[in-house]
Order: C-alpha cells, then sequence, then structure tokens
C-alpha cells in the first residue's frame, strides 16, 4: 500500500539530471513562441484557464485563440510527476498549491532548477477535507484510527494544521501520522473510504463528495470553510520559458482571468462546456456543485494575496507554515527559503496591473 519514496526521490533526482542536459543545448525556440504547456490535476479551480481554452486544447474561437495562443492542458494526478514535468521542460506551467510549492521550490533551488510562482487561481472553500465513518465525530477521535492521505499534498498540509488545532498532544498527532495509510496520489483516499477499508481520509472533490456517497453514516468534519485561506492554488512558470516567452506568459495569465470572468457572467454556459471536456471526469451538474466549494481568484485578489514585496501576506504565511511543516517531516534541510524570493514579483505586479 505504501509506495517507496525512495523510487520517487530518485526519479525527481533523475529528472532534474535531465533537465540540467536540456538547458545547456542551444535556443531552439528563436523568436518568442505562442504555444504553452500546462500541467494540471482533475480539480475544478482550474476551470478558468480550461474555459478560456475551450478544453484541454485550444478550441477555434476560444479566449486563447483570440489571443494567438495555442494552450495544452496535460493531466498529471501524481504531485511528484508533476514537478518532474516541469523541471524536465515537458510542460512550461504548473498547477499546484502554495503549500506543496514550498516544498518543490526548495528543492528545485537545491538543484539549480528556476521556476516562480505567478497567479492566485482559487481558494478552496470546502472542497477539501477530512471524511470519516459513522463514529468519528472530530479530529480527536482520529487517535487509534487509521486515516488514508496523499503525503506531500494538500491533503497532508490540512491534516497537519487540523491536527495541530485540535488539542491533540505532540505524541497523539505522530501516532495518527504514523499509523496513516499513504497514498501516492489525491485520489486512491477517497477510494479506499469509500471501500470501508479505512476510518478515515483527507480528499478533495469530486473524489471527497463521492466516497461520502458510496459510505453509508460518513461525513466530513473538517474542510477548507473551516480552515479558510489554508490551501491556494497557484500557477508556477519554469524561469527557462518565462525569460523567452514574457508576453506569452502575460497573455495566458490574462486570458485565464478572463475565463473566471466568464464563469461568473455566464455560469450556465460554462459548466455545460466544463461537463464537455473529454478526459476531465467532471459532468456539467457535478461542475456547477462544485464551484461552490473554491473561490476562483480574479485580479484584486491576485494582487492581495501576493501583496507587496517582502510584506505581510496570505503567500507568504502559508509558504512559511508549510515550510515548517516539511522540516519538521524531514523533506527540507537547511535554511528556510524567502517567500519573495519564490515569487515572479514583474509578472505578478504586469498581471495585477
Amino acid at each position: 500500500m505504501k509506495p517507496s519514496w525512495k523510487k520517487q526521490c530518485r526519479a525527481l533526482i533523475l529528472a532534474f539530471g535531465l533537465w540540467q542536459l536540456s538547458s545547456t543545448l542551444p535556443n531552439v525556440y528563436g523568436a518568442e513562441v505562442n504555444a504553452v504547456r500546462v500541467r494540471v490535476n482533475i480539480w475544478v479551480g482550474c476551470v478558468g484557464g480550461l474555459v478560456a481554452n475551450g478544453g484541454l486544447d485550444t478550441t477555434p474561437d476560444s479566449i486563447y485563440a483570440k489571443k494567438g495562443l495555442k494552450v495544452s492542458f496535460k493531466i498529471i494526478d501524481d504531485w511528484t510527476d508533476g514537478a518532474a514535468a516541469l523541471a524536465t521542460d515537458n510542460v512550461d506551467v504548473m498547477l499546484t498549491t502554495t503549500d506543496v510549492w514550498a516544498k518543490d521550490y526548495a528543492q528545485f533551488k537545491a538543484r539549480g532548477f528556476g521556476a516562480h510562482a505567478f497567479l492566485l487561481v482559487d481558494w478552496s472553500r470546502g472542497a477539501d477535507g477530512i471524511i470519516t465513518a459513522q463514529d468519528i465525530n472530530s479530529l480527536k477521535d482520529l487517535v487509534g484510527k487509521k486515516i488514508a492521505f496523499a503525503p506531500y499534498t494538500p491533503s497532508h498540509f490540512l491534516l497537519y494544521t487540523g491536527l495541530k488545532e485540535s488539542g491533540l498532544s505532540a505524541q497523539q498527532r505522530s501516532g495518527i501520522f504514523s499509523q496513516g495509510i499513504h497514498t501516492k496520489d489525491g485520489i486512491e483516499p477517497a477510494t479506499l473510504f469509500a471501500q470501508q477499508k479505512v476510518d478515515a481520509a483527507v480528499a478533495w472533490d469530486p473524489d471527497m463528495s463521492d466516497a461520502v456517497a458510496k459510505r453509508p453514516g460518513s461525513k466530513k468534519i473538517y474542510d477548507t470553510r473551516t480552515a479558510d485561506r489554508l490551501i491556494a492554488d497557484i500557477l508556477v512558470v519554469s524561469d527557462r520559458f518565462a525569460a523567452r516567452n514574457p508576453q506569452t506568459v502575460t497573455k495566458f495569465a490574462e486570458g485565464w482571468l478572463e475565463g473566471v470572468n466568464f464563469i461568473k457572467e455566464q455560469p450556465g454556459r460554462a459548466y455545460t462546456l466544463i461537463g464537455n471536456i473529454k478526459d476531465f471526469n467532471i459532468p456539467t451538474d457535478l461542475a456547477r456543485t462544485m464551484l461552490g466549494g473554491v473561490k476562483l481568484a480574479d485580479r484584486s485578489e491576485l494582487k492581495a494575496f501576493f501583496g507587496a514585496p517582502g510584506g505581510a501576506s496570505d503567500y507568504a504565511r502559508i509558504f512559511k507554515t508549510a515550510q515548517d511543516m516539511y522540516r519538521e517531516e524531514g523533506v527540507l534541510k537547511g535554511a528556510a527559503s524567502d517567500p519573495e524570493a519564490s515569487v515572479d514579483r514583474k509578472l505578478v505586479t504586469s498581471i495585477a496591473e
């Protein structure tokens, strides 16, 4: 059940090696390109970009097509594989969360790979949560129980935060984590829970709601409505791509925000479009329901999220808290990274304005 984390680490290190080799090759792009490859996972928060694109690949008359862009969304549900795809130049932009980015940024930096955050995508507002069997009514009741979650993902961060606030002792919290069932992605915990193989699970929609519906008496006891302003999805771009294609990245971000506006102004059409996206597995009715669990970000929220350079902000707060967690876990060592250094401030400013 538990994957080999050493194997995953070796795969990621190999990926960095391949990227470093490719980065020494001549510039084959020449002039600025109009194509952007984007890593996403099946998550309703990324629909601003999908709506702007008309699907996983750019469709005629879509927002991106009118901007002269060709955008390709690649579904990579495994978070380690997603980071490796960015590092090996298999994607140019990566959807991630601020908490996971705190880990990836430090690991990228240690291996000489450059990438920076530049866009707030959404806030999770109930779409991430902890689901439990009928006899578990609070986080304290998780002591001695088996809970499934994907390590080093937003689920890990949500569980860590919830347990810290629960009043449980450090020893009790450690026991819950040590008895946890570790999965490779965020989908499997919900599956294990629905099959009644674990007592609880940390998951996100659509899998979370589906699992609760399949297991009689089960419920959600903690989520990102309670833990507000905790899970923030962001976009990260590789320095190599951003340096060669600054206007393309700006147009891509602007198109994404226009997609968000389209959803707000014409929700019915947006739900239908989302439901028709092959391989995204979010039907129209489910898209309508799921969007109630996220807060899609607009231009003003982008500016507020990243704040002023070096100042207090939601981004810096989450980044630092997540780094503390990863340092406690022994995943990160050495000096902590400066949150400001992980942001492409020039891109953020130009997009926000």
